[in-house]
C-alpha cells in the first residue's frame, strides 16, 4: 500500500483531490500539510478543516507556512472569491477547530499541533523511501522541509505534484499559480534530487467537466452532495458564466494518476523555474531534449485518456457522497 502525504491550499480543486484521495484504498493517508496559496494561510487551513469535518475525513492536518520564501504573497483570491472557493449553493459550515481533532489530536490538547513542515519532516524520517508527497499548492511548505532538514531529500520515494505547464501559463501569460506563488519555492524542489512527476497544465487540460457532472453530483440529494454542488457549480462559472463552456480539472490530475496511472503518459526533462523574468517569473522551461542538452529532472505528465479519467474520477467522487 503506497503511502501518501498531501500539501495543499483547498481551493475546490484541492478538495475533489481530497476526496478522491480518501476513496483509494490503495493507498495509505497520513497526513495533509495546509500552505497559503489560493487564499491566505487563515483561510485555506480552515477551508481543509471544513472539508475534513464535514466529509469524515480520518487525517491529521495541520497549518503550514503563510508567506512564500520570497517576495509578497499571491493569491488567485481575484478569480476564486475571497474564501478561495466560491459556491452558488449553501456554505460548508464553519467549524470549531476543537471539533475537528481526532482522538489522537485530543490526547495532545495539552500541547498545539506542530507546524506542518516539523510533521511533514517527522513522517518522511519514520518512513524512509516509503513516502510519496502528493503536492497541489505553492510548494513553501516542501522547500523549507528540505531547507530545514536536507537529510530528507533521500528519504522521500517520489514527489508528485500538479504546476508548471509544458506550454502557456494561466495565472500570467507564461507562469502556471501554483509555481508563480512561490517560484523560489518551486526552483528548490525541482533541484533537491527527489524523484519528481509534474502534472502541469498542458496535462490538466485535457481533463474537462461540464454541467452533467454537477447534475450528476445534485442527484445524489445528500447534504454533502448538495454542498459540494453548489461549488462544483460555482467552478464551471469560472470560465463561462451560464457553466457552458468544459473547464479544465487541475488538482484532481494527481489523484486520479493515483488510481489509474496506465491512462498518462511521461516525458522525461530537465524542468527549470525562471526566477528572474520581469513577464516571465514562475515560468517552467521545460527542456526536453534529454540526455543530449540537459540531465532530466523529472517526469512531466504529458498525455491522458480525458474521458476515462473522468469517468474514473466521477465514480470515485459519487461513492464518497
Amino acid at each position: 500500500m503506497q503511502k501518501i502525504w498531501l500539501d495543499t491550499d483547498p481551493g475546490f480543486d484541492d478538495w475533489l483531490a481530497m476526496l478522491l484521495l480518501s476513496a483509494n484504498l490503495d493507498v495509505e493517508w497520513l497526513g495533509v500539510s495546509v500552505v497559503a496559496g489560493n487564499a491566505p494561510l487563515a483561510t485555506t487551513y480552515d477551508n481543509a478543516l471544513r472539508i475534513k469535518k464535514h466529509y469524515h475525513l480520518d487525517v491529521p492536518v495541520y497549518a503550514g507556512c503563510e508567506a512564500p520564501l520570497n517576495g509578497a504573497m499571491e493569491t488567485a483570491q481575484c478569480i476564486l472569491g475571497d474564501s478561495g472557493m466560491s459556491t452558488t449553493g449553501d456554505p460548508l459550515p464553519v467549524v470549531d477547530i476543537r471539533q475537528s481533532e481526532t482522538e489522537q489530536e485530543q490526547q495532545q490538547k495539552r500541547s498545539p499541533l506542530p507546524h506542518a513542515v516539523d510533521a511533514l519532516i517527522e513522517a518522511v524520517r519514520r518512513h524512509p523511501g516509503e513516502l510519496t508527497l502528493m503536492c497541489i499548492a505553492p510548494l513553501t511548505n516542501i522547500a523549507t522541509a528540505l531547507q530545514r532538514a536536507p537529510d530528507i531529500a533521500a528519504q522521500i520515494r517520489e514527489i508528485i505534484l500538479m504546476g508548471g505547464s509544458a506550454d502557456q501559463g494561466n495565472h500570467t501569460a507564461a507562469a502556471e499559480f501554483n509555481i508563480y506563488a512561490d517560484p523560489e519555492a518551486a526552483d528548490a524542489v525541482f533541484n533537491a534530487g527527489v524523484p519528481l512527476r509534474m502534472f502541469g497544465l498542458n496535462l490538466c487540460r485535457q481533463l474537462l467537466v461540464t454541467s452533467a457532472e454537477v447534475r450528476q453530483v445534485r442527484a445524489l440529494g445528500t447534504m454533502r452532495a448538495k454542498w459540494l454542488a453548489g461549488y462544483f457549480d460555482a467552478y464551471l462559472r469560472i470560465r463561462s458564466p451560464d457553466a457552458s463552456v468544459p473547464m479544465p480539472m487541475y488538482d484532481p490530475a494527481v489523484a486520479i494518476y493515483l488510481r489509474r496511472p496506465e491512462l498518462f503518459s511521461f516525458k522525461p526533462a530537465r524542468v527549470d523555474i525562471e526566477l528572474q523574468g520581469k513577464l516571465t517569473r514562475g515560468m517552467t522551461v521545460c527542456e526536453f531534449r534529454v540526455p543530449r542538452r540537459a540531465a532530466a529532472n523529472a517526469e512531466v505528465a504529458m498525455t491522458v485518456d480525458g474521458p476515462s479519467a473522468m469517468a474514473c474520477m466521477m465514480q470515485e467522487l459519487l461513492g464518497t457522497l
